[in-house]
C-alpha cells in the first residue's frame, strides 16, 4: 500500500498553515470542536458562513443579500463551495436548491464533499460513483463494504498524489484511511480492537516496565496519568485521529473531560489507577459513577469503556465494577457501558 498517512500528514500540515475557509470546512467535518478556538481570517460573507459552520444563528437578511448578489466575471457569490456549504448550514431551506445544484453539476470530489455537508446526499452519491478514474477508485473502496484490490487502490493513489491535493481530496483520503483501519485488523471492529489493547494491557507493557534493555532505566507507571499515556502511544498507532483530554458540554454547570476520545468509532476511554497507597476499590467505584452519568452530554457517544489498572491488586471483589456494565439510557441518549480491571 501506498504510504497513506505519510500522504495525509504532509498535505495537511502543508493545507491547513491557513486559516481560510477551506480550513473551517475542514474542521466542521473532522474536528468540529477546534471551530471555537482558531482565529480565522475571513471575508464578511465567510464570517456568515462559518456560523453556519458553528451552528450559531445568522440574520437571514444577511445571507438572502449575499445570495441576491449579480455574478462577477461569470464569478457568483457562491461559486466557492466551502462558503456556500457554510452558508446552507446557517439557512437550509434558502440554500437547498442551490446546493442541490451544485452537487449536480459537480466533480465527484464535491459531490463527496457535499455528502459530508448534508448527509442525506450519501445515498444518491453511492449510485453515482463509477471506478473510472483514481478518486472515483478511492471514492468507491470507502463507501462500498467490499475493498478494492490492493493494486488498483495503490494505482489510483500513486496517480492522485502526482497532482496538487486539496482540502476535498484531504478528506476523501482521510476517510480511506479510516476505511482501511477498519479492516485491516482480521476484520475486527473498533470496539473489538480497544477491548483487546485494554485487556492486554498488563502483559504489553511488561517489556517496558520490566524488561527493558541493559542500561535503560524501567518506565514507572506511578498514577492513571502515565496509564493514559501509554494507552495513547499503543491506541494512536492504530487509531490516527484518537485524541486525549477533550471537553464534552458542561452538565449541570460542570464541565468534564474526556480521557481518551474516538469521535469516528464513537468511544470513549475513561482511565483510573489504583494506586499503593489507595486501600481498596471503593472510591473509584463512586468516582466512575459520577463521571458515567456526565457523559450523557456528549452527542455522539456510543461506547463507553472505563479502564481500571490495579497493578497492586487492591480491587476486593471485581464484580463492584462489572455491576457497572450495561446500557445507559438518559433524555433520550443512549450507549453502552463497559469496565475493564486489568492486574
Amino acid at each position: 500500500m501506498v504510504y497513506l498517512r505519510e500522504i495525509i500528514k504532509y498535505n495537511k500540515e502543508k493545507l491547513l498553515q491557513f486559516n481560510n475557509i477551506e480550513v473551517v470546512a475542514y474542521l466542521y467535518i473532522n474536528n468540529p470542536e477546534k471551530l471555537f478556538d482558531v482565529d480565522f481570517d475571513l471575508s464578511p460573507e465567510e464570517q456568515i458562513a462559518l456560523k453556519g459552520y458553528k451552528n450559531e444563528t445568522c440574520e437571514i437578511d444577511k445571507i438572502k443579500q449575499i445570495i441576491s448578489k449579480k455574478p462577477i466575471k461569470g464569478v457568483s457569490a457562491l461559486s466557492n463551495i466551502y462558503k456556500l456549504s457554510g452558508l446552507y448550514l446557517a439557512s437550509k431551506s434558502l440554500l437547498k436548491a442551490e446546493l442541490l445544484k451544485r452537487y449536480t453539476n459537480g466533480s465527484i470530489e464535491d459531490k463527496y464533499f457535499l455528502s459530508k455537508i448534508e448527509p442525506s446526499l450519501s445515498g444518491k452519491l453511492n449510485n453515482e460513483v463509477f471506478e473510472t478514474d483514481s478518486i472515483s477508485v478511492i471514492i468507491k473502496n470507502i463507501i462500498n463494504t467490499e475493498n478494492t484490490q490492493n493494486k488498483v487502490l495503490d494505482d489510483a493513489l500513486s496517480d492522485l498524489i502526482n497532482n496538487d491535493i486539496d482540502i476535498k481530496t484531504l478528506i476523501i483520503l482521510e476517510d480511506l484511511e479510516k476505511k482501511l483501519l477498519q479492516t485491516k485488523y482480521l476484520n475486527q471492529d473498533a470496539n473489538e480492537l480497544v477491548r483487546n489493547v485494554l485487556n492486554n494491557f498488563s502483559n504489553a507493557i511488561k517489556k517496558v516496565t520490566q524488561n527493558r534493555r541493559k542500561g535503560h532505566d524501567n518506565y514507572e507507571i506511578n498514577d492513571e496519568y502515565d496509564v493514559q499515556d501509554v494507552l495513547y502511544v499503543i491506541l494512536k498507532a492504530v487509531f490516527p485521529n484518537l485524541k486525549d483530554e477533550d471537553p464534552i458540554q458542561k452538565i449541570g454547570g460542570k464541565g468534564t473531560r474526556i480521557d481518551l476520545i474516538l469521535r469516528e468509532e464513537e468511544i470513549l476511554i475513561e482511565v483510573k489507577m489504583i494506586k499503593t497507597s489507595d486501600y481498596t476499590e471503593s472510591k473509584f467505584i463512586d468516582e466512575l459513577k459520577i463521571d458515567i452519568e456526565s457523559y450523557h452530554g456528549s452527542p455522539w457517544i456510543k461506547t463507553l469503556f472505563c479502564f481500571v489498572y490495579d497493578p497492586f491488586n487492591k480491587t476486593r471483589d471485581i464484580a463492584n465494577f462489572t455491576d457497572l456494565n450495561g446500557m445507559r439510557e438518559k433524555n433520550g441518549k443512549k450507549f453502552n457501558v463497559e469496565v475493564i480491571v486489568v492486574k
